[in-house]
């Protein structure tokens, strides 16, 4: 990890940007539910029981700071009651950016950028729904290991919570895609503003494929 020189104050605005990646996520999943849209759809996806796989990516925008990640989740769950879901995830994730460290009079940056594998559980509670379209509100939380301390004088394993809303829109009876966002929380759980538990907040945007199987 090294340090570079300082920083003029311009480089330590931040400005949010959607990745490429993502909104190419998102035009091919809006594609494909267009082209799969004449099929008429039941609510048999919604009653409790059942087998679900989710496959999908994330991004995370970091508040005040350039520090993003980027997350591929494969997730495995089932319908715990009507409209209400259970699912547990693998996240292979990235952390990419600079961190803004130092007083006013003496600015500096450090890189952060490290690889990280990750478990998480999620209650995804579907309530409101309008034809083939419904709004859910998510619940979630895991852990996260990066081979690199994260953030800066963080610690490699640390907790993430990320709860959030989205909707999903089906292009079949047992399948769905879903876009959403949530509000990012990482730190390693030794309490606020401890000197050696430095947390990464941020916006996350999410887009997945969601398959049940009876």
């Amino acid at each position: 990890m090294q340090l570079n020189k300082v920083i003029p104050k311009n480089e330590c605005d931040t400005i949010q940007k959607i990745p490429k990646q993502f909104l190419l996520v998102i035009t091919f999943l809006i594609s494909f539910h267009v082209i799969n849209a004449q099929h008429n759809f039941s609510s048999e996806f919604y009653k409790k029981g059942g087998k679900i796989f989710s496959l999908g990516f994330e991004h995370v925008s970091g508040f005040n700071t350039s520090l993003e990640c980027y997350s591929l989740r494969a997730g495995y769950g089932s319908m715990l009651l009507k409209n209400l879901t259970v699912f547990s995830f693998l996240d292979l994730s990235t952390t990419n950016g600079f961190q803004v460290i130092g007083s006013d009079e003496n600015l500096l940056k450090t890189r952060q950028k490290s690889f990280g594998l990750g478990t998480s559980f999620l209650l995804r509670w579907y309530l409101l729904h309008s034809g083939k379209i419904k709004m859910f509100i998510d619940v979630g939380g895991g852990i996260l290991y990066t081979f690199e301390r994260f953030p800066y004088q963080g610690t490699k394993l640390n907790f993430t919570a990320r709860p959030g809303v989205g909707i999903a829109m089906h292009f079949d009876d047992n399948k769905q895609i879903v876009f959403g966002i949530n509000r990012f929380h990482l730190s390693n759980g030794l309490g606020y503003n401890h000197p050696s538990n430095p947390a990464f907040d941020g916006l996350g945007l999410f887009a997945s494929i969601v398959i049940r199987k009876k």
